[in-house]
């Protein structure tokens, strides 16, 4: 296979591109596409002849296990972005409910309308303690 670099002028035929993977056919003469670093090889017609068809027998035995891959991997993806999402969720709720911001420790004096209302059940028990207690 003879060996041709981008933009050079070359006969009618096909020619590949082994770095992009790709084919190219000429119907007339005229340059190849890319730049001066893309290298096209011509591809004589007796090996397409050949490889031909057993570039189809590969397609058509591994598409259903590329089928099979791609459902297994989209699957795996799903799930591992489930269980992210459910550790994120346990690790929320498992997170105590302390907030710094919160602090309170300005030593403020309550408002004036603002007093606490009467515990029955503290009176009670001072009472019953008994003035000693207090």
């Amino acid at each position: 296979m003879k060996r041709y670099t981008g933009t050079e002028t070359v006969p009618p035929g096909l020619y590949f591109n082994l770095r992009q993977v790709a084919f190219k056919s000429l119907d007339e003469e005229g340059p190849l596409p890319g730049t001066r670093d893309d290298v096209w090889r011509a591809v004589p017609t007796l090996m397409l002849l050949l490889v031909g068809p057993v570039m189809g027998l590969a397609f058509v035995v591994f598409l259903p296990l590329i089928c099979f891959a791609m459902v297994g991997w989209l699957l795996g993806i799903k799930s591992a972005r489930l269980a992210a999402a459910v550790a994120r969720a346990a690790a929320r709720s498992v997170k105590p409910g302390w907030e710094p911001s919160l602090a309170f420790l300005s030593r403020s004096r309550p408002a004036k309308g603002d007093r606490p209302e009467k515990d029955e059940w503290a009176e009670a028990a001072r009472k019953k303690a008994g003035p000693d207690h207090a």
